[in-house]
């Protein structure tokens, strides 16, 4: 990472106004499940954002202690700040939403290394995670896999049959989902064992 000249205020406030602060505004479509039934709203980007760094970073030794928690923090912040300008592509979107995905991300990646090149700590942690090549890449997208089964299953179900996914729907259209939370042998572990609760409770889907 080179040295810079430091940024303007200008610049500082356009990073805040153009990146940071509408990254709370790209909703998922992930239910908050310690929010009362009837009342939940969606978390958005930078709430998951956090969690995700939470998780990662307080797991990182018990399951990997080649493992640079600072890199590990670094990457778990901006794993989905592409989704600023290419909005969230869930895993149960329609397919051709998400045959455009990597495409949208890729420009989306463009357009943040060219409007804020004067940030280059950003453009460099984003195009190191986006590569997918070290470990600790690898590691936070195969947490950020692995806490979306957690968190949905906290809900009861109620995502799951409320777009009426039965279980069959469900195991098909996680496969790539895990494979990639399978690159992290660590991760993995936790991975399938969330994924045994589920076949534990099929109430948690639509009956279809």
């Amino acid at each position: 990472m080179q040295s810079t000249v430091p940024p303007t205020h200008d610049e500082v406030n356009e990073l805040l106004s153009e990146l940071i602060l509408p990254f709370y505004e790209v909703e998922r479509d992930m239910l908050l499940p310690s929010q009362p039934k009837g009342k939940r709203r969606n978390e958005n980007d930078a709430e998951h954002s956090w969690s995700v760094a939470m998780l990662a970073c307080s797991l990182a030794p018990h399951i990997d202690s080649t493992l640079d928690i600072g890199i590990v923090s670094q990457f778990a912040i901006v794993h989905d700040l592409v989704e600023v300008y290419a909005d969230d592509t869930s895993v149960w979107a329609d397919d051709a939403a998400l045959d455009l995905k990597e495409g949208n991300e890729a420009e989306a990646l463009k357009k943040i290394k060219a409007k804020f090149s004067h940030f280059p700590w950003l453009i460099d942690a984003l195009e190191k995670y986006e590569k997918q090549d070290s470990n600790e890449a690898l590691y936070v997208r195969a947490i950020d896999k692995y806490i979306a089964l957690c968190i949905r299953f906290m809900d009861g179900g109620e995502f799951y049959r409320k777009q009426g996914i039965t279980k069959k729907a469900f195991d098909a259209a996680l496969v790539s989902h895990r494979k990639k939370a399978q690159r992290h042998s660590g991760v993995f572990k936790y991975y399938e064992k969330i994924r045994a609760e589920y076949d534990q409770h099929p109430e948690h889907f639509h009956q279809g």
